[in-house]
């Protein structure tokens, strides 16, 4: 019994409490006037393309800011009582100071899902982050410590890009999760962000593009990673409300194809001009 409780302590606690910094998101790294992308196919359990995402990095000449602005298409949805959605879209743009190891801004809005799904929220002074959303005609806000969104992700695609990475090595993610919000069983529709323990758990060979590559394993929030030792996220296994379990693989950009995704979705329904401090940045 004392070696099964001591296991479990080891697997279980010791992980949160030496949690460390999230990964040195692009903010460390974009020197100005550059800028990175990235793509990943989404995949079903019957290895079926279902969507894509697209993933810019961006660090302007003139402001010590890095924009990082993501673009997720998925398939016609199934929703509750049989009825089947356009294309869904998610868009989620986060800023980041240089240097800061902080979001100064958030922006998250899901379209193609038969209601409007939207969060914003944007660092204070006084070291809050408070956050708007709106779910259908619900609405409300939230307020987190500044550093509580230092890492984020949505339940769809967890990780972006995880450098300098080691075995052991933990920390706290943020996940959005706009799906579940089209569930009849869920109450009081609120929008919140929801903290998972992510390790990095060991180091694994795997297939990725017709070579043998070494790769660390993340895990944590029911997803797992199989992040490249340059920091690039492979491969990512997770299981999404309504869609199951998911594969993304890593792909090179295409941005014709990006442009055609947002395209896809109707005039009046794509994301208004944004108001933030940023907003002249972009």
């Amino acid at each position: 019994m004392l070696l099964a409780n001591a296991a479990i302590f080891q697997r279980d606690v010791l992980p949160d409490w030496f949690a460390t910094d999230p990964p040195r998101a692009d903010a460390y790294t974009l020197q100005p006037g550059e800028e990175r992308l990235a793509q990943v196919g989404i995949f079903d359990e019957r290895g079926r393309l279902v969507g894509r995402s697209w993933t810019r990095s961006r660090r302007p000449v003139s402001a010590d800011i890095v924009i990082t602005s993501t673009t997720t298409q998925l398939r016609p949805v199934a929703l509750p009582g049989g009825v089947t959605s356009p294309p869904a879209r998610i868009e989620t743009e986060v800023t980041h100071k240089v240097g800061v190891r902080v979001v100064d801004e958030l922006s998250f809005q899901v379209f193609g899902l038969g209601m409007p799904i939207e969060l914003r929220g944007e660092t204070m002074p006084t070291g809050e982050f408070p956050i708007l959303w709106k779910v259908g005609p619900q609405s409300g806000s939230i307020t987190l410590d500044t550093t509580a969104p230092a890492a984020l992700g949505d339940v769809i695609r967890p990780f972006d890009r995880l450098p300098e990475l080691y075995v052991g090595q933990s920390w706290r993610l943020e996940l959005l999760n706009p799906l579940k919000h089209v569930l009849p069983q869920l109450e009081g529709r609120t929008l919140g962000l929801e903290s998972v323990l992510v390790q990095v758990t060991g180091e694994a060979r795997i297939e990725h593009g017709g070579r043998t590559v070494d790769v660390f394993v993340v895990e944590g929030g029911g997803a797992t990673a199989y992040v490249g030792m340059d920091g690039t996220v492979l491969r990512q296994v997770v299981r999404v409300p309504l869609l199951g379990r998911l594969e993304l693989l890593d792909e090179e950009y295409d941005e014709e194809a990006r442009i055609r995704a947002t395209s896809n979705i109707a005039e009046d329904t794509r994301p208004h001009r944004r108001r933030g401090r940023h907003a002249e940045q972009r």
